[in-house]
């Protein structure tokens, strides 16, 4: 009798296959549990572990099927006095991934992509029979999770899945997602038979001999929503339903969030879910003796007494049950052998199949749980070589987590994370953004770790506060840093650092609010402000200031208010402008004042008002001058003055007008002079006057006459010189001489009268009456 099922191992006969118990399942890792025996009683496990098993099974007209893996565990379980008894248990390679665990970040990859970068580092073979198009993951974060459970996960949320197939120390992984074109006929013989157990003894062909077919309640509609920053307001539902027949069959699975910011994604994902919750509606499980039956392949069913039954199916799983008598002899092992009885003796072989019709797409369940995070956790802020500041439109910034071995601190290290703020509306709210080298709070959205968020940054013992602590605990604010290439410090006037500042000081006695601008200031105030200081205030401009007022300005002091300006000063009404002075007020000019009044001035002086002048003083009116003296007008000259006047001089004296010359007084007239005295006329002079009139007579002391061409009364010495005509003229001095070329008239204050003249002649139209005491002629 031969043995059906044998082992290879690298110890080569030194083992012989006892018993196999294991299920191989789709998108499962596979464990088989292998009894064996040995003559050998000290067996080193480590000569085992690791390396590749095959379980070879013998099939009728096929030659052989293999079922290969790698020893994870191998251990001795007892012996007798000639054989030990050992057992194997043989997995997938796949499986050593469950070893690895890690913390990775992959950017801008498919789940295809992401898998063979991590999977193909392990050396064994990777087939891939993929049909569709995957989209591309902008972040996609291992976190902790183990390469296989990181590779299990991704493939059941885009719906795919993987088996395995065997050939001779070695054993390939297959990567599928579509029930048709991912799988391929079982080779030897796709098309199985069903013989009811009555006739499965006599039957000539491995056949089904036990059949089980289940279906069962599955919601028939799944809908999933998600949210994308970038699109806040853009609905990304999507439902896909088909209900499968029964009653009950229209409840919804909700999902949220769905896992995509991308509509047609979001349809991909509906469509995958319902097909993944109808999967499971209809199973069926076979027992058969079909010795290359293995999952991952499609059958045919047949002879099904049941005729819907009769169709194609993909093969799930199968459960595999093997034993062997180590005493059978092995000189006719790959002999022709029978297969009516697959229990002969020393020799069993049985299989157990889960399948489902190829009519309904095949998804695996969602069984491996994506990672959480578990709180918060801090990483730094990175970007480029050079830069101080990394950041998008929507101020996010690229981190470098702690636990990020490959990362190289650079705008690479991680996606963009947005970041946390106080305030965010339309165009409106707080933006900091947090700068390179900055340590940082990230939290992850739901818990997921491809969803980092930035909420807050902390200090460190590079990166300390800007005010010593805990000396300055009463201080508080911000602190900023010129960029790029501000200096440390913080900017104080005439102090160390570049960098705008607002800190409040809230030690009483001490209580301070400090506001610092590295540069510019800009305020804008659209409508009132108001600032009251409670006592002094002082404001310092190194350069210049401007100010511009669109209305009006009311300015109050209540003391005293000094300005100085130390070069000029230009001041500017277009308007009216008033200056009221309560008491006194006192205007210095150093050099030259000129005011310029375009129309009109009116001053008043309520009282008195002295106008001193130190050299000259000009006036020039263009036309009139008036100027009205309430009582007195009084004006002293030092030494000389001089009035030019164009054409006409009027003087009016409403009742008494006294001239006092200290010394001389000359009055020149260019053509005819007026003398008009309403009543009397005094003319005093203290030693001589002089009338002297070019041409024409005089007339005086009430006489009628001719008006004289000229009156002049010429002032020489201490002569006093007048003239005029009235009625009566009365005129008082020491003499009085009147002089008309040759001809002299004088009279003495002591009543000397003496005429002088080439030709004297008297006529009186009456009479000429001499009366004297005396007279002489020619003495």
């Amino acid at each position: 009798m031969t043995r059906r099922v044998t082992i290879q191992t690298p110890l080569g006969e030194q083992l012989q296959f006892r018993k196999l118990d294991g299920t191989e399942t789709l998108s499962e890792l596979y464990s088989l549990d292998i009894d064996l025996v040995s003559q050998s009683k000290s067996i080193d496990p480590k000569a085992l572990l690791g390396k590749s098993a095959s379980v070879v099974v013998e099939i009728e007209g096929l030659g052989k099927r293999y079922l290969s893996g790698l020893v994870t565990h191998f251990g001795m379980q007892g012996q007798d006095h000639r054989w030990g008894s050992y057992r194997m248990r043989v997995r997938p390679w796949l499986w050593v991934a469950t070893r690895k665990t890690d913390f990775k970040i992959f950017q801008h990859m498919t789940v295809p992509d992401i898998i063979m970068e991590v999977l193909g580092k392990y050396g064994f073979p990777i087939e891939k029979k993929l049909t569709r198009t995957y989209r591309t993951w902008d972040y996609c974060t291992q976190y902790g999770e183990s390469d296989y459970n990181f590779v299990a996960r991704l493939l059941e949320h885009e719906g795919a899945y993987y088996y395995f197939t065997h050939s001779a120390g070695s054993h390939t992984l297959v990567l599928a997602d579509d029930i048709v074109g991912s799988h391929s006929p079982l080779p030897g013989g796709h098309v199985i038979p069903f013989y009811p157990p009555g006739k499965a003894a006599v039957a000539e062909k491995e056949h089904f001999h036990a059949w089980e077919l289940t279906q069962e309640v599955q919601p028939g509609r799944h809908y999933n929503d998600d949210y994308d920053f970038k699109k806040p307001r853009a609905d990304l539902s999507n439902m896909r339903q088909n209900p499968p027949g029964h009653e009950h069959d229209k409840y919804e699975i909700y999902e949220w969030p769905g896992g995509y910011t991308e509509f047609p994604d979001g349809e991909t994902y509906a469509k995958l879910r319902l097909q993944e919750h109808l999967a499971k509606q209809n199973r069926v499980l076979g027992r058969a003796n079909k010795r290359n039956l293995a999952p991952g392949y499609t059958i045919n069913l047949e002879n099904y007494p049941r005729e819907d039954q009769n169709r194609q199916y993909l093969v799930l799983s199968v459960h595999y049950h093997f034993e062997e008598n180590p005493e059978v002899s092995s000189s006719k092992v790959g002999g022709a052998t029978s297969t009516k009885n697959t229990q002969e003796a020393g020799s069993i072989q049985q299989f157990v199949m889960r399948a489902q019709p190829t009519n309904t797409d095949y998804r695996p369940k969602r069984s491996t749980p994506k990672p959480r995070t578990r709180g918060p956790q801090t990483a730094v802020v990175v970007g480029p070589p050079g830069e101080e500041i990394w950041t998008d439109k929507y101020g996010r910034v690229k981190v470098q987590f702690h636990w990020d071995r490959i990362g190289a601190m650079d705008e690479n290290s991680s996606c963009w994370v947005r970041v946390s703020t106080s305030w965010a509306g339309p165009q409106f709210g707080a933006v900091f953004i947090p700068r390179i080298g900055m340590e940082v709070i990230i939290d992850h959205l739901n818990g997921d770790p491809d969803y980092p968020i930035l909420t807050g940054c902390v200090y460190n013992a590079v990166n300390m506060p800007p005010w010593s602590l805990p000396g300055n605990a009463t201080q508080s604010g911000i602190l900023t840093r010129s960029s790029k290439g501000g200096a440390a410090g913080a900017g104080m006037k005439n102090g160390p650092g570049d960098a705008n500042a607002l800190r409040f000081e809230d030690k009483v006695g001490q209580e301070q609010l400090w506001l610092h601008a590295q540069k510019d200031q800009l305020t804008e105030v659209e409508n009132d402000e108001e600032k009251w200081v409670g006592r002094d205030r002082e404001k310092t401009i190194d350069r210049d200031e401007t100010n511009t007022i669109h209305r009006d300005r009311t300015e109050t002091v209540d003391r005293n208010e000094d300005i100085t300006v130390h070069n000029n000063r230009t001041e500017r009404v277009d308007h009216d402008e008033k200056i009221s002075i309560g008491d006194n007020r006192r205007e210095d000019v150093g050099i030259d004042e000129t005011i310029s009044i375009g129309k009109n001035r009116t001053k008043t002086v309520g009282k008195n008002e002295k106008d001193k002048i130190g050299s000259n003083w000009s006036i020039k009116v263009g036309k009139f001058k008036t100027e009205t003296v309430g009582i007195a007008y009084l004006q002293n000259v030092g030494v000389g003055r001089m009035e030019n006047v164009g054409v006409v001089y009027n003087l009016n004296v409403g009742m008494v007008m006294s001239t006092i010359v200290g010394k001389s007084q000359s009055t020149k007239v260019g053509s005819d002079r007026d003398v008009n005295v309403g009543a009397n006329q005094t003319t005093k002079v203290g030693t001589k006057f002089t009338l002297d009139v070019g041409g024409g007579g005089a007339a005086g002391g009430g006489a009628s006459g001719a008006t004289p061409d000229h009156f002049v009364a010429p002032s020489t010495g201490d002569d006093t010189s007048a003239g005029g005509s009235s009625s009566n003229i009365t005129m008082d001095a020491e003499s009085i001489t009147l002089q008309v070329g040759d001809s002299t008239f004088t009279m003495h204050k002591d009543g000397t009268i003496k005429l002088s003249g080439k030709d004297i002649t008297f006529f009186g139209e009456n009479k000429i009456l001499s009366v004297s005491p005396q007279v002489r002629d020619n003495d």
